[in-house]
């Protein structure tokens, strides 16, 4: 096994920002028939100007030595695994056509999976597939916002707030003063350790201080919180619909794909019968 690292190395790279174009070719390595030129390594090359003269030898001797490198091991590998080169080769070409079948079936599936997934789509499935949906946290609907104990009227507010006559008072004063307020709406599930990690209540069952108090404050020593709950459904009930939305639809588009991936497979056993490129006895 011959293996020649040219010399004038760094003559070679200096040209190069260094080098003319009729010397893109000029041999730094040779291996067997295998060799490494200055336009093999152009790519990994700095711009003319962006490095010294000394680091960019040093940098070219580092690319030489690893394409030595590489080029050795795989050498020394052929001639010590004579016997095994035969089941890796297999594994190469398994490989490779794993990879084209996954690109091909991909392809097809993106070109031709339909995305729309209607609200009746999801209701039937869900319906279909309740027992699935099982929850596994306690979930609210709710919202809150916060203003600070030192805001005008801040008692009148918490009255205002509970009592439904004086509901425009109350949102004229909290447009005013509030200073937070959670980062979901009133009309989306959440889990309740989300809330209360939200708000300073103070209850050994926050589960059923909720069921009975849709409407209540709370504080700490800041702020005085103002939380509205509407809906509530507890752990190892069936999930709201709403809920699992965004998970259905993924289910159902996942099946889509499934039953393209099918279809593509049928067809080219059907295609290739009718051709008479297949025939099975």
């Amino acid at each position: 096994m011959r293996f020649v690292v040219a010399f004038g190395l760094s003559l070679v790279f200096v040209s190069c920002q260094f080098v003319p174009e009729d010397n893109q070719t000029k041999v730094l390595a040779e291996l067997g028939n295998n060799r490494l030129t200055v336009e093999d390594l152009q790519s990994q090359l700095p711009k003319s100007g962006t490095m010294e003269q000394a680091d960019s030898i040093a940098m070219v001797d580092r690319l030489v030595r690893r394409w030595a490198k590489n080029e050795l091991l795989v050498a020394a590998a052929e001639f010590n695994l004579k016997d095994e080169i035969g089941s890796f080769e297999e594994l190469v070409e398994q490989y490779r056509n794993d990879l084209l079948k996954h690109a091909y079936i991909d392809k097809y599936v993106r070109q031709n999976l339909d995305t729309a997934v209607h609200s009746e789509e999801i209701a039937e499935y869900y319906e279909l597939n309740k027992a699935n949906f099982e929850l596994k946290e306690s979930i609210v609907k709710a919202q809150f916002t916060a203003a600070p104990h030192t805001a005008k009227r801040v008692a009148d507010a918490k009255k205002w707030f509970k009592r439904n006559t004086d509901e425009d008072r109350y949102l004229e004063w909290i447009e005013v003063f509030a200073t937070k307020q959670s980062a979901y709406s009133d009309s989306s599930w959440v889990p309740l350790d989300e809330l209360l990690k939200d708000i300073p209540l103070e209850t050994s069952n926050p589960y059923a201080f909720l069921r009975r108090n849709a409407r209540f404050t709370c504080e700490d020593t800041s702020m005085v919180y103002f939380v509205e709950v509407n809906a509530l459904e507890i752990e190892n009930s069936y999930s709201p619909v709403e809920y699992v939305r965004e998970r259905i639809r993924k289910m159902i588009l996942n099946r889509r794909r499934l039953m393209l991936i099918e279809e593509i497979e049928e067809n080219i056993i059907e295609n290739a019968i009718e051709k008479g490129d297949l025939r099975i006895p």
